[in-house]
């Protein structure tokens, strides 16, 4: 297995377009955090090789192009953003991969991992993971309705992981162009251990049914040291991270051997981020996001024996009161 510093990009292919990841560590898109915002103040730190879009739901009718260039925000040049899109079927699909199209995603990623109750129990997201033939229609589709590479995301399974085989060999075969699988069930929500070895089984399965499929592992990796851990112990060509990359920004870069962000940087993060916000949403917008953000943070040490200030500033009502800890945090 190659080091870090050794993998070169990974590129995959759509019907009609191919996309080149520059490196093949990805931001985990994860529902009220990995808004434009918060992309677009991470993704500079460096490491990072593509992230997706907060899932866009398609329901009775196809999503909008405004509602996606909501999500999606404006085309980056430098690490590719994809349109992540939950469905429960085909319908109003094709329509709505056309208007992610024209705001420029440079690839589709089709949710089959969303464990939360209110989309399970409407038949999308993890709950698909039951049905492999209506999961292979909407790849299908979708494969056939974009020009760009479309991608899976998807759990081991809902309850175990007895299907995991015949699901991504259904999605393989049906087209899809890089399978990322969080290595949880759907009963273990987010925080139950994740079971790498799925991961390494779903390399191996793809390998065996004939599928040269990109397989993105996902789930525990905590610090930096985890993401070269994954690559070793499962064999898969890419990494992402989620909640870690909440709690410090700075995973991606310190995996490729940056040095850890020192308590001025965690504070510039923190106060680069409130800006960012503060210029498209309300301050008690920005208040709740660094909220949080502070319910996980960890970035440059700022919370070391400080467990007591961290809870006081989630139970605080003030912004400025937030910001003026943060201010004089670094200082010790």
């Amino acid at each position: 297995m190659p080091t870090l510093t050794e993998l070169h990009p990974l590129t995959i292919h759509g019907r009609v377009r191919s996309l080149t990841f520059p490196d093949r560590l990805f931001l985990a898109p994860m529902e009220g955090i990995t808004d434009a915002v918060f992309r677009d103040v991470v993704i500079p730190l460096g490491g990072i090789g593509g992230a997706c879009t907060e899932f866009v739901r398609i329901s009775a009718n196809p999503v909008p192009e405004k509602v996606i260039r909501r999500y999606f925000g404006v085309a980056r040049c430098d690490v590719p953003v994809g349109v992540q899109l939950m469905a429960a079927d085909a319908q109003n699909l094709t329509v709505t991969i056309a208007s992610a199209e024209r705001c420029g995603a440079p690839w589709i990623d089709l949710n089959f991992g969303c464990p939360a109750p209110v989309v399970f129990n409407k038949c999308a997201g993890s709950a698909m993971l039951a049905k492999p033939d209506a999961m292979a229609l909407i790849v299908r589709t979708a494969v056939a309705a974009a020009t760009v590479p479309v991608s899976v995301k998807m759990r081991a399974g809902i309850t175990d992981a007895g299907r995991l085989a015949e699901v991504l060999c259904a999605v393989a075969e049906a087209g899809a162009a890089m399978i990322t699988l969080h290595a949880r069930l759907r009963i273990h929500g987010y925080h139950q251990p994740a079971h790498w070895p799925w991961i390494a089984e779903a390399v191996a399965v793809l390998r065996r049914c004939g599928h040269h499929v990109p397989v993105i592992g996902n789930g525990a990796v905590d610090v930096a040291s985890d993401v070269g851990r994954m690559f070793g112990e499962t064999g898969c060509d890419g990494v992402m991270i989620g909640r870690a990359a909440l709690a410090d920004p700075w995973i991606f870069a310190c995996a490729r051997g940056a040095p850890a962000p020192t308590p001025a940087q965690a504070v510039g993060f923190v106060f680069a981020y409130a800006a960012a916000i503060r210029a498209v949403r309300s301050d008690s917008v920005c208040h709740n996001k660094l909220k949080q953000l502070t319910r996980w943070y960890r970035a440059g040490g700022l919370f070391v024996d400080r467990e007591a200030e961290r809870t006081a500033l989630l139970r605080g009502d003030q912004l400025d009161d937030m910001l003026t800890w943060y201010q004089t945090a670094a200082g010790g």
